[in-house]
């Protein structure tokens, strides 16, 4: 008896010292890396975040059938490309979203600072036809004093590209409902979940809004300077003497409008093409994934730059955005004047 107690013992010691030194073995960096990493790309096809199993009827796509299990190896393939795409996240205290306490009124022609918002919100026009939010909105550029690409730093961030795209199309007349609020913090696997609760709040809020706007940054791994360097200067193109970063159209291949989706970055791309050509890279499109392009009939996901551009020259490019948008808008009958 007293053999097989001891013997019991040094297996279950043995045990605790293998699961103990595996656990031990990986650092907290490398943890938090595959935290964010797993997390990032949200919407793949074998994700089925909360308020969709609520709210939205699941679609064919979603079903689950024998052929599912066939595409399974492939889909985990491309996940796994998609994650090495994306830079570690520092989470810290520092990247708790404080509240807005500056308030200023803009003048017309000026532009607004995303500080300046009251309650995460900003409304241009009565009666507004485009929605425009930050599913990543701590995704910040290359200066950002911060040095991660991912923080509050708002003012560097994705959320001050949007400020500006904001009023430019403002400047031109349109009506836009643009909102500052952090989707992807303090739970990075929710940004998705998070933001398609903002657009179904929003959208009955404004009913004349039919056109929604998902602005990004791409992101890239910059391992060191020479990798920064290069991939500056594949985000960026020259107008006018000027540096400015490159943008281009995501589409989420689940949708059941993707067709729909990819006619109407298409249509833009060419009005891009023709008044700024080299400011627009090829549309990107994953088919495992959806990106609440369902919300929303004219939607469109984005990506202004990289965390390899400034967010001067992204800002400078939300300007060409902006006239881009205007052109091909009101070629389409939808103006808001």
């Amino acid at each position: 008896m007293l053999k097989k107690c001891f013997k019991s013992l040094t297996v279950a010691c043995l045990l605790v010292g293998i699961f103990t030194n595996t656990t031990f073995a990986i650092s907290q960096d490398e943890f938090l890396k595959f935290l964010i990493n797993s997390a990032y790309p949200e919407t793949t096809a074998k994700e089925k975040d909360k308020s969709e199993k609520t709210d939205e009827p699941k679609s064919a796509s979603d079903q689950k059938n024998p052929s599912d299990k066939s595409t399974e190896k492939e889909d985990k393939s491309e996940e796994n490309k998609v994650n090495k795409e994306y830079v570690k996240v520092f989470v810290g205290e520092e990247n708790i979203p404080k509240e807005d306490t500056v308030d200023t009124e803009a003048t017309d022609g000026e532009v607004v600072s995303s500080l300046n918002y009251k309650n995460d919100i900003r409304v241009t026009k009565e009666n507004p036809k485009i929605l425009i939010y930050h599913t990543h909105g701590c995704e910040t550029y290359s200066n950002s004093p911060k040095g991660n690409y991912h923080s509050t730093d708002k003012v560097n961030s994705v959320m001050e590209v949007g400020s500006v795209l904001t009023s430019e199309l403002a400047n031109k007349g349109w009506g836009v409902v643009h909102t500052t609020k952090y989707h992807d913090y303090p739970s990075y696997n929710s940004s998705y979940s998070s933001s398609l609760k903002t657009i179904k709040d929003l959208m009955p809020k404004y009913p004349s809004v039919d056109i929604a706007i998902d602005l990004h940054r791409d992101a890239r791994d910059l391992k060191d300077k020479a990798t920064k360097e290069k991939d500056h200067k594949k985000y960026t193109t020259e107008i006018d003497g000027k540096r400015v970063a490159k943008f281009f159209f995501v589409i989420g291949g689940k949708n059941d409008n993707s067709k729909e989706l990819r006619a109407l970055a298409e249509d833009i791309n060419k009005v891009a093409q023709k008044k700024y050509p080299g400011l627009v890279s090829p549309i990107i499109e994953k088919d495992y994934a959806r990106f609440n392009q369902f919300a929303a009939k004219k939607h469109l996901l984005i990506e202004i730059g990289s965390n390899a551009t400034t967010i001067e020259e992204s800002k400078e490019t939300s300007k060409y955005v902006a006239d881009i948008l205007d052109e091909y808008f009101r070629q389409n009958g939808e103006a808001n004047m």
